[in-house]
């Protein structure tokens, strides 16, 4: 990847759009992504965190991880904070794992009522993943 697309990347990470199913739905998305419309979706954390991930960064070494493990908190507040200014009403969270010699993933999804969040970051206690979870509370 060239120098200039990984700060197109990044930068993606920080737009969003709307979209609303047809039972009035409020589904927060990265602006880029490619859904439009949909009936029903059953499971909306499932869904919302499948759709709002970005992979930032590959085959990352040791070093790497150690900085990145420095870096994910302050990235992954940046999100939560972008979010929450833009949606003050909505109750969103976000998550930023490092696996050592696979990947750097951002993503994000809302509170929704009835539904267990994504993932629970004391799950992962391997050395070589890290995740970080950061959620705000409803206005």
């Amino acid at each position: 990847m060239k120098r200039i697309e990984y700060f197109e990347l990044l930068a993606k990470t920080f737009e969003f759009k709307t979209i609303i199913d047809d039972y009035g739905n409020e589904f927060v998305l990265l602006k880029e992504n490619c859904v439009d419309s949909f009936k029903k979706i059953e499971d909306k954390t499932e869904f919302e965190a499948s759709e709002n991930h970005i992979h930032l960064l590959d085959n990352i070494n040791k070093n790497e991880f150690e900085i990145l493990k420095k870096i994910a908190p302050i990235l992954g507040q940046a999100v939560l904070h972008s979010l929450t200014s833009q949606y003050a009403q909505k109750h969103f969270r976000v998550y930023v794992s490092i696996h050592l010699y696979d990947s750097m993933i951002i993503r994000f999804h809302q509170k929704w009522d009835n539904e267990e969040f994504y993932c629970n970051p004391d799950e992962f206690t391997s050395s070589k993943e890290k995740v970080y979870a950061f959620e705000n509370n409803k206005a």
